[in-house]
Formats: C-alpha cells, structure tokens, sequence
C-alpha cells in the first residue's frame, strides 16, 4: 500500500552535447536589459568536458548581427529549416572566439518552463561547420601549447656586447 514507484530526476546536462543550442545569460560589454545585467540569448554549445567528477560546458556567444567582426570562426544560422531545428526566430550567427567555460549549475541558464535550457540543435552543413571550428580550436591550442613547451625547453645563453668600439677598431680621421 505504501510502496510507490518513484522515477529519478533526470537532469538536462547529462543528455547535452556539442550541437546543442542552450539559453544561457551570456556576459557583454553593453548589456542589453534595464537592471544591468546580461540578457538571455542562445548559446551554442561547441564542447562538453567532463573534468572527473565535474562537467563543463564550452559556449559560443550568438549574434543577430550582420557585422564582418569576429569572423572566420562563425557559424551562420540563416535557412529557415535550419532556423527551426535549433530553436531560433531569426538569423542568427555563433562566434566561435567568444567562449565562455560554464558548469551546467550556473545561475545563467535559463531552464523556463520546460526545466532544460536546451531550445534546438544545429544539423547538417551547420553541424560540420561547428565541427570544423572545433577542429581549429583544438588544432590552435595545440599549437600554442607546443611553442611554449618549446620555449621553456630551450636554454638560450645570452652574450652581452658592448656597443663602444675599441680604439683598435676606430680608425683615426688624421
């Protein structure tokens, strides 16, 4: 009689994955809200780590703006198909050199009515691009990562010099 079936919560951040289009109160030079604080916009989220017991969400900060600033690491959000399936009303650019790490409890998701911030997924040619902006993510930190371990290897001996020549080597004007 008192035995009930109770079903564990699941918690949104254990489907989430790199693809995903989340609500997330992203930090901005010139917020755009009354009180000061940022506003809620969709995120893309280009990485998913998890750092032993703790996961970390990477995330691409989302513009509607048509500027040429940021490119080259942009993901572009314009056919209407492609609009709906990632939960978006109107064309809609991630740039991938504005990431920010943030732990799925942070107070800047904005889970709403449904209890996710998960609002649509990118797929097709704009799923590969992500992809390919990952790709040269990884591939710049890698590189960076091996000039300095080049750097701290390499033991470099310093020869001061004198800018002063010698007498023997100034010849006289006579």
């Amino acid at each position: 009689m008192f035995d009930q079936l109770t079903k564990a919560a699941v918690h949104w951040a254990d489907h989430v994955r790199p693809g995903d289009v989340v609500l997330f109160k992203f930090p901005v030079a010139f917020p755009q809200t009354r009180d000061g604080k940022p506003g809620v916009r969709p995120c893309l989220v280009v990485e998913v780590n998890d750092l032993g017991e703790e996961r970390r969400f990477v995330l691409a900060y989302s513009t509607t703006a048509t500027t040429r600033s940021n490119g080259g690491y942009d993901i572009a959000v314009t056919h209407v198909a492609d609009l709906q399936t990632a939960g978006l009303r109107r064309a809609t650019r991630f740039v991938g050199t504005r990431l920010l790490s943030v732990s799925p409890n942070h107070v800047g998701f904005d889970v709403g009515g449904s209890g996710a911030p998960v609002v649509g997924r990118l797929t097709g040619s704009r799923l590969e691009r992500m992809q390919w902006v990952r790709a040269r993510l990884h591939a710049e930190h890698d590189i960076a990562a091996d000039r300095r371990r080049e750097r701290s290897e390499t033991r470099v001996t310093v020869e001061r010099r004198s800018h002063l020549k010698t007498k023997a080597e100034c010849p006289r004007a006579a």
